[in-house]
């Protein structure tokens, strides 16, 4: 398995790290519950990522994506 080039204590990885910790705050127990009592689709919470510019980093550079 190759080695990831990204130092997992670095500045930049921290900041990923603490942006999504921040955007998953928005969203409180409660919202996952009635999410899952209605057996429901989170698109609030999809939205947020998208919009945030998170869900991009799964797809490489090439394709429009961020390429994390």
């Amino acid at each position: 398995m190759e080695e990831s080039p990204m130092n997992p204590n670095s500045e930049e990885l921290n900041a990923i790290r603490e942006g999504v910790r921040a955007l998953c705050a928005e969203f409180d127990a409660a919202y996952w519950r009635r999410i899952d009592e209605q057996r429901g689709f989170p698109e609030a919470f999809v939205k947020a990522l998208t919009d945030a510019g998170w869900l991009s980093a799964m797809i490489p550079e090439e394709y429009g994506g961020s390429g994390l």
